[in-house]
């Protein structure tokens, strides 16, 4: 778990806040441009220093300020994924990742976090040659090639098109739920964040005013937000990581991608009854042409 208690002033702003984090959760700060969500990412990475408070991750304290404790970005265990994507223009795609991994000669692994997020075949190609979405995902792999405690992801998706922001949304949120990393996300976008989080915290003009599950923090508790559909089982085409599972419901056949180990977990056969439960910020809704 990592704990955050920060202050910091500049001339009339004051940040003050205290939250944790749950480990293997993805915990959005959530705020107005402004409010002082970057920041809190910089002070957690060690790239600025708060005036008074403390960062401890587990039994790690990062940043102590009454007992003069203040770690370098290096002696972190951090990822972080900026806006810009920050990619070395000169480096390939292998080199760019090779260059956040912890060991430097980590050729298989990047192939395989090549293939997670779907560009096998682009190690040789540069940063001009990408799309927006495509250097999106390098950030993020260079980020997870360092095997961090704590991913610190600031906007990542604000600079793509709202077509590619969904489907790296998708995509985001099977690989960090896959990998079970503990994530800081910061986003300004109620869309984005009911997609993306398992925790909200609220940070308005330097403050924490709220924190919860998305549907506490928006909605309230009293307030359902799933949807459960009843069918049968009647296909399934699965790999060693995902399952796109085909259930009959009401004469309509619905497609679902489930964790691998999560198919045979449950020991999921053809003509098993099931029910799809889904959150309803996660359904599109739309009126046919």
């Amino acid at each position: 778990m990592l704990v955050v208690n920060l202050q910091k002033k500049w001339h009339s702003f004051q940040l003050d806040a205290a939250f944790k984090i749950s480990t293997g959760e993805v915990t959005v700060l959530f705020g107005p441009s402004g409010a002082g969500k970057s920041s809190i990412l910089r002070f957690v990475s060690g790239l600025s220093t708060a005036d008074n408070g403390s960062i401890q991750n587990g039994n790690d304290v990062w940043f102590d300020k009454q007992n003069n404790i203040n770690l370098p970005p290096q002696y972190r265990s951090v990822g972080f994924v900026f806006q810009d994507y920050a990619l070395f223009p000169h480096l390939t795609v292998e080199k760019n990742v090779l260059y956040g991994a912890k060991k430097r000669h980590e050729g298989d692994k990047v192939k395989d976090l090549l293939a997670l997020v779907g560009l096998s075949g682009y190690e040789h190609y540069y940063p001009s040659q990408l799309s927006g979405g495509q250097k999106q995902r390098v950030a993020l792999i260079r980020a997870l090639a360092r095997e961090p405690d704590i991913l610190l992801m600031d906007e990542p998706l604000s600079a793509v098109d709202w077509q590619t922001r969904r489907q790296l949304q998708d995509d985001l949120k099977r690989i960090l739920r896959q990998l079970k990393v503990t994530t800081l996300y910061v986003t300004h976008d109620i869309p984005e964040t009911y997609k993306m989080a398992d925790n909200v915290v609220v940070i308005h003009s330097g403050s924490v005013i709220k924190q919860g599950t998305p549907e506490e923090v928006f909605l309230g508790k009293r307030l359902s937000t799933r949807i459960q559909l009843a069918g049968k089982v009647v296909g399934t085409e699965h790999d060693t990581i995902m399952t796109i599972v085909t259930v009959l419901h009401a004469e309509q056949y619905f497609k679902t991608l489930i964790d691998t180990e999560e198919v045979q977990r449950l020991n999921l056969k053809i003509g098993d009854d099931v029910i799809i439960g889904a959150k309803s910020s996660d359904v599109v809704l739309f009126k046919p042409l």
